[in-house]
């Protein structure tokens, strides 16, 4: 038997220190309600005009504007703001509002996409288009915000309480994003155009990359026929590159390697493999927003706006990727693992000989097998999406008291993820007839936490005298996402010492999402192609083995193939091989239709296709108070809204062998083990809410609010699933029958009562204000995901339909096969989730009262701390399905700006965003695995410079400091994913008049 011989019993691994941030910059602004609400409230347009105002421009400007919208709104709310279309800085509007209290976002690819707000993941953020419902270009409710550049939003808002008024949707907050409204102008015309470039220094030695990248836009606003007609119009064109060099470790699993090394642990984690590749490629986006209001009377007014955005993500990954160390748990597995090493009871490292004497067949040869896979990777998994959402509002004041305003609207998106993969392998001999793959492979490898681990193999994989292309595949993701509403809405004006208005009002929706799936491959099967077995063998009429099919590999050469190496941070890690894909698959497979079909080969190509449908009606009631309560001002609103909602999904339901319909796949196959059924349920709510400002002096006040909130599964989830699996657990060593109904219509929204609580201070003597406020969230109905193994379906009364033909008998002993009761994944919701609870602190201030040029600085600060008593069974592996944290929850979230404005001429900024660790998905293996990503802190800076009134040049730095994402596996010397993007700097010119 092998020895289990320890070559370290602990390893010092390297744990992330807490790094302290000063974090990042502020543009707030003026408040755009989303809701069509109609309040005229006297005694709030008397305090605003009390209210002193001085005109102030830049950066400082935005800040008071910001603080304004706070200051004067009837809900908690934080807000950002550009003087004009186009005055914000950023690259997109995700990274405007991540500098908002409590507000964070997710990095993809080095950008900041989809925001998390108050410890909630992006699933429980409502997001709206100038109060209009917008859908994401994927299934998910999280909006990616990067599709939206800030130079064509004008303004937006983070609502964190509700009202009535508001669209249902969002328990962590509604996030609305505003157009511009050229009526609002002061300027009869108005135009703006800039041009930016921009340098990552990492994309400059990436081949899939260019070095520089650009952002073009412009727009105008014009007032027409007596300022009775608004035009608003703009386009913005982005090229962007982007770059990424990555370690990505596959999960760690339970393994028991007593079996295989004499003196070895009975059970250990052992992580599959992992990848060192580098990601290129290049952002493209193109949008353009219009905004007509028509205002032909004073009582009568018209709005038309429309939104459509490209966004082309080209991303290729290049690199090496290592599967099957898992295997050496296998007992006989030619396999060996020497020098071991151990930390917190996982495997960390070690030597591993794939063949070590040389017995082992090895592909093409029949019985061969691939115990340890080394994969050179050129996978193209770029991503397009479209969207498009526009709108029609009318408003009309019918007398003076009662306004109606209806809008109707409509948001659509679409993705098509390519997922296309090549893979090449290290041969014997590459000019061989029918070469071998060479099984001398030798790796010595240590990871090393949450610092770049240590690689070495004893083999050049930028030989081409080995080196060939094995494998080509496509498993695109094709999604759907639309949204049609009507909203008619009523305010009208009340004669009262108490209640201003009153709002009431209805809106109807209905919602779609599709997802579709298709599969190319040339060759055998996906695993025998990665893993060199290319010939498919038979027998003679003499029984004797011969070559029934052969899908040559292509062999590489210096033509066709280019030496490359990672740089970097993780410079050092092996070298390998770059190919054109186009190029290889044009000469290698000239003949060979490459378009992905759905088959009943593959039957989950036509099983994950689903429809899902949601209809909603929704009204409510709000009434808006305007009072005195023992001498104090108070405003605010109370209301309930009141919905209902049907869902249903339509797919592909396994019913058994010949009791389905005849359901014909992309090829013409007739397959009727399948029906495809319609299914969903309906079910009715009533939102309770209350916002209540006290005045207590010119200077403070105090805000309480409460309401019930829900938030709506994501769509992917809604689909109806139910499919049952005739599969071999290798790791059990038994056949048995899994049922995945990991999703379903029948789920329910997730529930929370929710209250706020905050004190405003606002500086008399200078501009800025401090903010202290508490909020509480009593989560209930939480969608959860469940695993229940060795699951008895029939005592739980599922039926198991008969075992497909395909399926019944041993592929290799040819004898029936007996199935025993395997895992059912289902969704359910969880009756009480429980509660989550947090503080926030906020400070800005501009400090003029100093003398001299010290008059031009200000600070903005704020501070999040989030507590959760929620807690899920853990995904994580290794953890065992313990209690566990919420993905998406950061406890402590912080960011801050140091300004700087002198004369209108010249404005600094240096920002910086933190947020602690938290529970997110990485993606590996084409899969997501749920893993804990360590905490980063984000650096930029920005510097402007008026040349004249109309003319500004600017510069900035983002990531300053090359902050790497980095996630593990539970315990921080599990090594999940350590990647780096590499330093953004940005330069150009703004032009306006």
């Amino acid at each position: 038997m092998k020895k289990f011989n320890l070559s370290a019993l602990s390893i010092a691994l390297m744990i992330g220190g807490v790094q302290l941030a000063a974090v990042p910059s502020f543009a707030y602004a003026a408040e755009a309600e989303a809701s069509t609400n109609a309040e005229d409230s006297t005694k709030k347009e008397d305090d605003k005009k009390s209210v002193e105002v001085i005109e102030v421009t830049g950066f400082r400007g935005s800040v008071i504007k910001s603080l304004n919208t706070k200051r004067f709104s009837d809900t908690v709310v934080d807000a950002i703001s550009a003087d004009d279309i186009g005055g914000l800085p950023d690259v997109s509007i995700a990274d405007s509002l991540t500098r908002l209290p409590g507000v964070t976002s997710v990095r993809i690819d080095g950008q900041s996409s989809e925001l998390n707000v108050r410890g909630l993941s992006g699933g429980f953020v409502f997001s709206t288009l100038n109060g209009r419902e917008m859908v994401s270009t994927s299934g998910g409710r999280a909006v990616q915000f990067d599709i939206f550049p800030s130079e064509l939003v004008s303004q937006a808002q983070v609502y964190k309480s509700q009202k009535a008024s508001l669209i249902e949707g969002g328990i962590a907050a509604t996030i609305n994003l505003e157009t511009a409204n050229a009526l609002d102008n002061d300027e009869d015309h108005s135009f703006r155009a800039s041009l930016h470039g921009n340098y990552n220094e990492a994309a400059a030695d990436n081949e899939d990359s260019d070095t520089f990248g650009r952002r073009l836009t412009l727009s105008y606003q014009g007032k027409y026929l007596d300022e009775t007609l608004g035009v608003a119009v703009g386009w913005a064109n982005m090229f962007q590159p982007t770059v990424s060099s990555r370690f990505v470790n596959y999960q760690f699993d339970k393994r028991d390697l007593s079996a295989a090394y004499d003196g070895a642990p009975e059970e250990i984690l052992v992580s599959s493999g992992f990848e060192i590749n580098e990601r290129g490629g290049e952002d493209k986006r193109d949008a353009v927003v219009l905004a007509l209001n028509w205002e032909p009377r004073d009582d009568l007014r018209f709005q038309f706006d429309g939104f459509y955005s490209k966004f082309d993500s080209e991303k290729w990954d290049r690199g090496l990727r290592v599967s099957g160390i898992n295997n050496i748990a296998v007992a006989g597995s030619t396999l060996l693992l020497d020098n071991p090493l151990m930390a917190n009871g996982a495997l960390v490292g070690g030597t591993l000989y794939r063949d070590r004497d040389g017995t082992a067949a090895a592909p093409p040869f029949p019985g061969s097998s691939r115990d340890l896979n080394i994969q050179t990777q050129a996978d193209d998994n770029t991503t397009e999406s479209e969207m498009k959402s526009f709108g029609l509002k009318s408003e009309w004041d019918i007398t003076d008291d009662l306004t109606m305003v209806v809008d109707f609207s409509h948001s659509e998106g679409s993705e098509t993820y390519k997922d296309q993969v090549m893979r090449m392998a290290y041969f014997e001999d590459s000019s061989a007839e029918y070469p071998v793959i060479d099984d001398n492979i030798i790796l010595k490898y240590q990871l090393n936490g949450l610092n770049n681990p240590y690689l070495e193999f004893n083999q050049d994989f930028t030989d081409t005298a080995h080196m060939m292309v094995t494998s080509a595949e496509s498993y695109p993701h094709y999604e759907d996402n639309s949204s049609d509403a009507i909203r008619v809405d009523f305010a009208y004006q009340l004669e009262s010492e108490v209640f201003s208005s009153v709002e009431f009002g209805a809106r109807a929706s209905q919602r779609e999402y599709e997802v579709s799936r298709g599969r190319f491959l040339y060759g055998t099967t996906d695993y025998n192609m990665r893993n060199g077995q290319y010939l498919t063998f038979g027998t003679d009429a003499d029984g004797n083995t011969i070559i029934v099919d052969n899908f040559a590999p292509f062999a590489l050469d210096s033509t066709n193939s280019t030496v490359t190496s990672i740089g970097g941070d993780l410079s050092g890690m092996p070298n390998f091989l770059s190919v054109d894909n186009d190029a290889i698959l044009n000469a290698w497979i000239p003949g060979v239709d490459r378009t992905p079909v759905r088959t009943w080969e593959h039957d989950w190509t036509m099983t994950q296709g689903n429809l899902v449908e949601e209809d909603v009606l929704a009204a409510y009631f709000q009434i808006n108070i305007d009072a005195e309560v023992f001498g104090l001002p108070v405003t605010g609103n109370v209301g309930v809204r009141y919905v209902y909602s049907d869902q249903s999904s339509t797919g592909l339901v396994s019913v058994g062998a010949g009791n389905g319909d005849p359901i014909a796949d992309d090829l013409g196959e007739i397959n009727n083990n399948w029906q495809r059924k319609k299914v969903g349920d309906s079910y009715s709510d009533f939102l309770p809410s209350l916002n209540l400002n006290f005045q207590l002096s010119d200077d403070d006040q105090l805000r309480f609010a409460y309401a019930k909130v829900m938030s709506r599964p994501d769509m992917p989830t809604m689909a109806n699933s139910g499919n049952f699996d005739w599969v071999e657990d290798k790791d059990e060593g038994r056949y048995q029958i899994n049922l995945n109904s990991s999703t379903s219509p029948f789920l329910r929204p997730f529930y929370a009562n929710q209250f706020d609580l905050s004190y405003e201070h606002y500086f008399s003597e200078t501009d800025g204000a401090f903010v202290f406020a508490v909020w509480y969230k009593d989560i209930e109905n939480m969608v959860g995901d469940a695993e229940d193994k060795n699951f008895d379906y029939e005592a739980a009364g599922i039926e198991v339909p008969p075992t497909p033909e395909n399926k019944l008998y041993d592929p290799i002993t040819g004898e029936l096969i007996d199935y025993a009761n395997g895992t059912y994944w289902h969704a359910e919701n969880n009756a009480d989730a429980g509660y989550m609870r947090g503080v926030e602190i906020g400070y800005t201030q501009t400090f003029s009262f100093l003398p001299g040029l010290l008059s031009g600085l200000g600070a903005n600060v704020n501070f999040s701390y989030t507590d959760s008593e929620i807690q899920v069974e853990s995904q994580v592996p290794g953890e065992d399905g313990a209690p566990g944290p919420i993905e998406g929850l950061s406890p402590r979230v912080v960011s801050a700006t140091l300004f700087y404005d002198w004369e209108e001429k010249l404005s600094l900024r240096f920002s910086g965003r933190y947020r602690s660790a938290y529970l997110s998905q990485q993606i590996a293996i084409g899969s997501a695995q749920s893993a804990y990503f360590d905490e980063e802190t984000i650096y930029s800076a920005q510097a402007s410079y008026n040349f004249t009134d109309n003319f500004q040049a600017v510069v900035s730095a983002d990531n300053i400091t090359d902050e790497p994402n980095i996630s593990y596996f539970g315990d921080t010397s599990r090594t999940g994913t350590i990647q780096y993007f590499g330093r953004t700097i940005y330069f150009g010119v703004n032009y306006s008049f």
